[in-house]
């Protein structure tokens, strides 16, 4: 055994020791992306899982993302056999979450990924998920927080430790671990999508953090790690005073959450930023920015009924109580669309495109057929109306295989068309449903919570309403197979998040 066996393999297992993790018939839960980094993980720990005599499973989550994610899918299960592991993988998807509830694609599936490990370490019975964060995450983790104005949380970046969730690479550096890999001929699969500069990250690895260890050398990312240790500490700190003041501070009402001063009139201007961020985060269920506290913290200098507007539709209003932080919808004026245009609604992008050629033969070729309908009055009845003639009407032949991507006729809905928030008189018949709804009662009904359903827009055309974007298309607008004018429909989030949530 090389000396760099020896030694990795003991940092992990100390890290694993130092925080009483190992036992002998120690269950190890391993997330795998099939990445360097995860593959250098599971070779250490089916070292560790030997000499404990435990159980290793290499667990993999495809997001849905990614064409190339069924050869991660296929190299992970490779590897779990050669190592003597054990195999699970969840499948979610992605996309159609992003549809439904909005957000964006790397929180989405961040959220999804760790949702799906804590169920298969459940089902594995492991008793700890290992992740394969090391220093260099935490640095680019850190310095991209720092940019974007984060408070102490954001600064705490990476913990090794969070409920059930390890990171026992977290001081070791990339290239320490592709040395590693690379002398022992262990391959692993390339991510081509950590080559692109879209995301901020990916940017700041590529541009900026080369730069700053030309000037400061290499050293810098472990100071930034000793750096979010102090602030995890700070955070800790921070959160257990705010508890003991949230308390009699906070006024939470269906939409808004009242900060009642007389209940912070002897806290330092700190205490009161911190609450404020901490009330906002209640309502808004994102990340609160410095530059957003510090806002809070200059209204509460100001005369009743001054407002501030803040992300996510968020508007605060300095009431003789207190600070008052309101829910309401963003407000976006109509938008005229032709089709084969792209548009911006707020963070969102409506793009559409004209199919040409054999446009159903291409449709078929993405989308999903879409599933008989049952007839009111049973299959009898069903058969008589299809043989009536009236399976143009009922049964679309196809529909988007995910809702933020769609496909319509433009015979039914013309190539004019208007992008607008919905009203409460709005109609349409909702695809394979049989009868007209209401667009609020529809969105209700699907359990989308108020201060989202008011943001979701919906494209009408000729003929009306035909789609709650990324929701679901009008029955009246669905391609049929004797469609000859069809058009892609997608609707997307554009903004990037770059918080790295580890």
């Amino acid at each position: 055994m090389k000396t760099d066996d020896i030694h990795l393999e003991a940092r992990v297992t100390e890290f694993l020791r130092r925080h009483s993790l190992l036992a002998p018939g120690i269950r190890l839960l391993v997330a795998a992306s099939g990445g360097c980094d995860s593959t250098v993980l599971a070779h250490i720990s089916a070292r560790i899982i030997v000499a404990w005599k435990g159980v290793l499973t290499l667990a993999t989550v495809h997001h849905g993302l990614r064409r190339e994610a069924e050869d991660d899918v296929t190299f992970v299960r490779s590897l779990a056999a050669e190592l003597g592991a054990d195999f699970m993988l969840r499948r979610v998807d992605v996309p159609a979450v992003i549809s439904r509830d909005g957000g964006t694609v790397q929180d989405v599936a961040r959220r999804l990924r760790y949702r799906a490990l804590e169920e298969m370490c459940d089902e594995a019975g492991a008793t700890v998920i290992l992740t394969a964060h090391h220093a260099d995450d935490q640095a680019e983790t850190l310095l991209a927080h720092f940019l974007r104005g984060a408070g102490p949380t954001g600064l705490t970046g990476i913990r090794p430790i969070r409920g059930r969730i390890a990171r026992p690479l977290l001081t070791i550096r990339r290239h320490q671990l592709e040395s590693w890999a690379g002398e022992r001929g262990i391959t692993w699969m390339h991510d081509a999508s950590n080559e692109s500069d879209q995301y901020r990250r990916n940017a700041l690895r590529h541009h900026v953090l080369p730069a700053i260890s030309a000037v400061c050398g290499d050293g810098w990312v472990h100071a930034v790690g000793g750096t979010a240790r102090l602030y995890a500490m700070l955070g800790t700190f921070l959160d257990e005073r705010c508890e003991r003041l949230a308390g009699p501070a906070f006024d939470r009402q269906d939409e808004s959450v009242l900060v009642r001063e007389k209940s912070l009139n002897t806290s330092s201007e700190f205490e009161k930023l911190v609450v404020c961020r901490h009330a906002l985060h209640e309502l808004r269920r994102t990340e609160v920015t410095l530059n957003e506290s510090l806002a809070l913290l200059t209204l509460w200098e100001c005369a009743a009924g001054t407002r501030q507007q803040l992300r996510g539709g968020v508007t605060a209003v300095r009431e003789p109580e207190g600070l008052r932080l309101i829910s309401a919808a963003e407000d976006h004026p109509p938008i005229d669309v032709s089709a084969g245009e792209a548009v911006r609604w707020g963070a969102w992008m409506l793009s559409s495109e004209l199919l040409e050629g054999n446009a159903v033969a291409a449709v078929s070729a993405e989308a999903a057929p879409l599933a008989p309908l049952p007839g009111p009055c049973g299959d009898g009845e069903d058969a008589r109306m299809l043989e009536a003639g009236e399976a143009r009407k009922m049964r679309p032949a196809f529909t988007g295989a995910e809702p933020s991507v769609e496909y319509v006729d433009l015979d039914a809905v013309g190539e004019q068309w208007r992008l607008r928030q919905w009203t409460d008189e709005d109609r349409f018949e909702p695809l394979s449903f049989g009868r007209q709804k209401r667009v609020r009662d529809f969105l209700a009904d699907r359990g989308i919570a108020h201060p989202r359903r008011r943001q979701i827009p919906v494209l009408e055309g000729s003929g009306g309403v035909f789609w709650i974007c990324g929701v679901r298309l009008g029955q009246h607008a669905a391609v049929h197979r004797e469609s000859t004018h069809i058009a892609r429909l997608r609707y997307f989030r554009t903004e990037q998040d770059d918080t790295h949530d580890t």
